[in-house]
């Protein structure tokens, strides 16, 4: 029982850092994800009103909701390396046309659509309200905050908030509520564990996968240590984009391995979890918020293996 502890409350406390005070580039990120969103719907919303316009009217058939695989499966095939290269030239060196029209970047603005599509599917079927009461038992399970605590929080300003959420983290509150509930949801799922090691040993796998081409781009990284630090800003950029075309073809491979264990290895797996984990939910509808949907992480995780591609590590000794 304790690894299923230790994994609930690792993954609660994920969330739970996420809504902490101090990242600004995440609510960058997440205001640009926001204006990106906003402007896929409105040219889907677009798109339909000009099909409608021009096709006969037709009896509206509901849409077949789409499985996880079904969505992952839609991924396109990973940019080459190459165009990888030429996207982070485009991106160093400000070549903003060439940044808009790279293939990374129109392969990028599908990931996301279907990363969305994969979130949505958690909860397709559950109501406005339900979705409300499931978000405030999460928020008071991940922070330790009562209801009346997040209603109140939501009436301050940005500044006080940051206050009041780093003074309550300084408590430990939050962590202590978290091992406390993932304690108690763990107990369910006992029987589900052989299951969930099975996934775990693939989780394994796939950080021995990225291990190993760190220490491959390390090796690399070490014929441009010292020159990357006395360059100036653009010979910096320069240099760094000659240490990532070198790099690139190790890490696209491992990225698309990595994705296929995800899709062929951890998913069916996931869905088997699933099924069982569901009637637990059903059964201890109070525990559900601390029981993961292991379909979700799995395409969660999948969706972000490409992202890697647009990082340039660089290592300390």
């Amino acid at each position: 029982m304790k690894r299923i502890v230790v994994f609930i409350a690792a993954v609660a406390v994920c969330t739970a850092m996420q809504a902490q005070p101090g990242s600004l580039l995440q609510k960058a990120a997440q205001r640009a994800v926001q204006k990106a969103t906003e402007k896929a719907s409105e040219a889907a919303k677009n798109a339909v009103e000009q099909q409608t316009a021009d096709e006969p009217e037709q009896a509206a058939q509901p849409a077949a909701a789409m499985t996880y695989a079904e969505i992952m499966r839609q991924l396109p095939e990973l940019p080459t390396a190459q165009q990888y290269v030429d996207h982070k030239d485009a991106e160093l060196n400000g070549k903003a046309f060439k940044l808009l029209s790279s293939k990374v970047t129109v392969f990028s603005t599908k990931l996301l659509s279907l990363a969305s599509d994969a979130a949505a599917l958690a909860v397709q079927n559950v109501d406005s309200a339900q979705v409300t009461d499931m978000a405030y038992r999460q928020a008071e399970l991940y922070t330790g905050l009562s209801k009346a605590e997040l209603d109140k929080l939501s009436t301050m300003s940005e500044e006080e908030q940051e206050a009041y959420l780093a003074a309550h983290y300084r408590q430990g509150r939050a962590e202590a509520t978290l091992v406390k509930e993932a304690a108690s949801a763990a107990q369910y799922l006992e029987p589900v564990q052989p299951l969930m090691d099975r996934w775990s040993a693939l989780e394994d796998k796939v950080a021995q996968l990225y291990a190993n081409a760190d220490e491959q781009c390390r090796k690399v990284y070490r014929k441009y240590a010292a020159e990357l630090a006395s360059a100036s800003d653009e010979g910096r950029n320069a240099t760094l984009l000659k240490y990532y075309a070198e790099i690139a073809p190790v890490r696209r491979s491992v990225v698309q391995e990595a994705m296929r264990i995800r899709l062929n290895e951890e998913l069916p797996l996931a869905e088997q979890i699933e099924d069982k984990i569901s009637a637990i939910r059903k059964a201890h509808p109070d525990a559900a918020p601390m029981l993961p949907n292991y379909q979700h992480l799995t395409a969660a995780q999948y969706f972000a293996e490409p992202t890697r591609m647009l990082e340039i590590p660089e290592y300390g000794e």
